[in-house]
């Protein structure tokens, strides 16, 4: 069955520097059990964006002369007409979907991201029965038994970039998805945490950080709001986790010379704050 996100509440705040649309699901948006879909149109202009699915199949076969059955359940999403999800193309077994991670409280979200577009699987179930009996059981994908759990997206309207985020929950066995809430900047091409709900927010300590590279060196330097246990996180575009460090000093040098030459996302975190730059390495 398809619904619409078109019953819900509206909080709009505006000043010079953008705008915070955020939606709150009164009641959320779900589905459970064999099927269905959620289509959300996140800025409401008659056009949706993203969908959440449950799908499922089920079979017979033999194996060496003994009858088995077998079930599997399904729970995805899917980027509509355009739009992407933060996350990566994976390609497993010759399959390639969408990979989306989970993303903490207070992320920024922005053009630094890596961004992705099509079908994700958030978490599947696998239940096997070999002669009647239960024989083998998985349960696999970040998103399984996730409770509010954050996901940042893109709307791509024109050539123009809006950075949003949903906060979803997923059941342990791929049978329910529940949208919650949901909030996108209304100013093309500008940043929004996961979590913010007005264009107001506590201010973040990192926002003055500075990060750039040089040849094969990667440079972060700490604003004096930034405390004394940041730590920098270097990803690969696919969004791989390549290097880490703790920074100790308002002035620190990554030798990155043990890496290929390519673009790199690096992300400094202090606490539940965090920013993101994407960096060039070129040796």
């Amino acid at each position: 069955m398809h619904y619409a996100a078109s019953a819900a509440a509206f909080l709009t705040l505006n000043n010079a520097n953008g705008t915070v649309v955020y939606t709150d699901l009164d009641p959320d948006l779900a589905i459970g059990g064999e099927g269905g879909e959620i289509s959300i149109d996140i800025n409401a202009d008659g056009d949706d964006d993203f969908t959440f699915f449950l799908y499922s199949f089920s079979g017979t076969g033999t194996y060496y002369g003994i009858n088995f059955t077998y079930g599997v359940k399904v729970a995805g999403a899917v980027a509509l007409n355009g739009n992407e999800f933060v996350g990566s193309v994976v390609t497993y077994s010759g399959y390639s979907g969408v990979y989306i991670p989970i993303l903490p409280s207070g992320e920024g979200i922005n053009n630094d991201d890596a961004f992705a577009e099509g079908s994700a699987s958030l978490g599947v179930s696998v239940a096997i029965s070999l002669a009647g009996f239960p024989y083998y059981d998985y349960q696999g994908g970040n998103w399984l038994d996730s409770d509010m759990a954050f996901m940042g997206f893109r709307l791509n309207i024109d050539k123009d970039h809006f950075y949003g985020w949903m906060r979803v929950s997923v059941s342990n066995d791929a049978t329910a998805i529940t949208i919650h809430d949901y909030a996108y900047e209304d100013v093309a091409n500008q940043s929004i945490f996961t979590g913010q709900t007005a264009t107001s927010v506590i201010e973040n300590p990192l926002v003055d950080v500075k990060i750039y590279s040089n040849e094969g060196n990667i440079f972060v330097t700490l604003p004096t709001t930034a405390s004394n246990s940041a730590t920098v996180s270097i990803l690969d575009l696919s969004g791989k986790l390549v290097k880490t460090e703790n920074l100790q000093n308002a002035a620190n040098t990554l030798d990155c010379s043990d890496l290929p030459s390519g673009n790199y996302l690096v992300k400094v975190t202090d606490g539940n704050a965090s920013v993101k730059k994407q960096v060039s390495l070129l040796k």
